[in-house]
């Protein structure tokens, strides 16, 4: 044996900090299994992150009293290999559980250059889309956003040109992650979700600010389970149908208002109130997933729906400029078709203002049940008064 048979048992009794390069050197002095050597070297490089890790401090003591414990007190190279393999588990803080495994970091694969075109595509194509969800949040954002989604589409035309070469595209890739764009767009995405939390869990602006990207994630995640089991108790659901296809501004329930029939009477807290409630289930429901819609039936009346979405409204000049309109639209089914309740299908205005009412008070109440969605009291009267 190279190593001195002590130095685990001296290491595990002084309770003294582990240097893992030193502590594998050991290892491999002592222990010919190629299988010892691998399976302590990832718990040992565990060990590194638990220790730079805020809050870790617990984990990082317990898993290296028992990586010592183990090589301190067992011999024999089987068992000392089934007891590595058992060690994927380490006590945390607060009695909690924290799993190894989570932090190994894998080797990356070599992308072959078709399966490298073909990723870069699809990030590209979910970003663009953020960036478009993201000009509705952030308006003075807007150009800023408009010209990073515009260098995202040249990349993307590039990427689908045989003649561009991948060293070419990786430049550019790079070069535009490193761009003061770029990082502005990645700062507005966290700064939605710190938003989000602000609005739907309750926090404080100093207590979501204290909070990890990691944090952030598992607290919405939990937040929006929560958010789902209040919905159903209201008998309204989430539908999971494709609405890409729906998203043009409603005639009448959008928030330039331009139906001044139905909306005679309504002020500012009204229409404030009605574009909070769009925008505030659109963020709460559509936009973690990547949508700028969000749809929802009614489970004890099957055949109404109701569709909360940001569309394109074009206005003329010189130069195009493109405006971003939230709305709802209510839709019915019939004989397995969704058909929007839409001012050209009804030539009687009132009865076609009624007909928009019916559908669409069950989900304002229903949003209004729920705590996250309180709703704005003169919006409430503008159509309970009117239905």
């Amino acid at each position: 044996m190279a190593a001195d048979t002590n130095f685990f048992r001296q290491l595990h009794e002084s309770d003294s900090d582990l240097e893992a390069g030193e502590f594998l050197i050991e290892i491999k002095n002592r222990f010919a299994s190629g299988q010892v050597h691998e399976e302590a070297r990832w718990r040992l490089q565990v060990l590194k992150e638990l220790t730079s890790a805020e809050g870790m401090e617990a984990a990082s003591h317990g898993l290296r009293k028992q990586l010592s414990k183990i090589f301190a007190t067992v011999t024999d190279e089987s068992e000392i290999l089934a007891k590595l393999k058992d060690l994927t588990e380490v006590e945390g803080a607060e009695g909690a559980t924290v799993d190894l495994r989570r932090f190994v970091k894998r080797d990356k694969r070599t992308l072959t250059e078709d399966e490298y075109r073909k990723n870069l595509a699809k990030k590209i194509n979910n970003t663009s889309t953020q960036i478009k969800n993201l000009t509705v949040f952030f308006p003075d954002a807007h150009g800023e956003l408009t010209k990073l989604g515009d260098t995202m589409e040249k990349m993307g035309e590039n990427l689908h040109d045989p003649t561009t070469s991948i060293q070419e595209i990786r430049a550019r890739e790079e070069d535009l992650r490193e761009s003061s764009a770029f990082q502005r767009y990645e700062k507005l995405k966290q700064e939605f979700l710190r938003q989000w939390l602000g609005r739907f869990a309750n926090l404080s602006e100093d207590e979501v600010n204290m909070l990890d990207a990691e944090e952030i994630q598992k607290l919405i995640v939990e937040h929006q389970r929560h958010q789902m089991t209040h919905l159903l108790k209201t008998e309204i659901k989430q539908s999971t149908t494709d609405m890409l296809d729906h998203l043009e501004p409603h005639d009448t329930l959008e928030t330039t208002f331009a139906d001044a029939v139905f909306w005679k009477g309504a002020n500012i807290g009204v229409k404030n109130g009605f574009k909070d409630w769009i925008m505030g289930a659109i963020q709460a429901y559509g936009m973690l997933k990547g949508q700028r819609y969000a749809f929802f039936e009614n489970e004890k009346e099957a055949d109404h729906f109701l569709l909360f979405g940001i569309g394109v409204g074009e206005i003329g000049g010189e130069k195009e400029l493109v405006e971003m309109v939230p709305f709802a639209k209510p839709f019915t089914r019939k004989a397995g078709y969704l058909l929007e309740i839409r001012k050209r299908d009804i030539s009687d205005p009132d009865e076609y203002h009624a007909e928009l009412r019916h559908y669409l008070m069950p989900f304002l109440f229903a949003f209004d049940s729920m705590r996250d969605f309180k709703l704005n009291g003169e919006l409430l009267s503008f159509f309970t008064s009117n239905y």
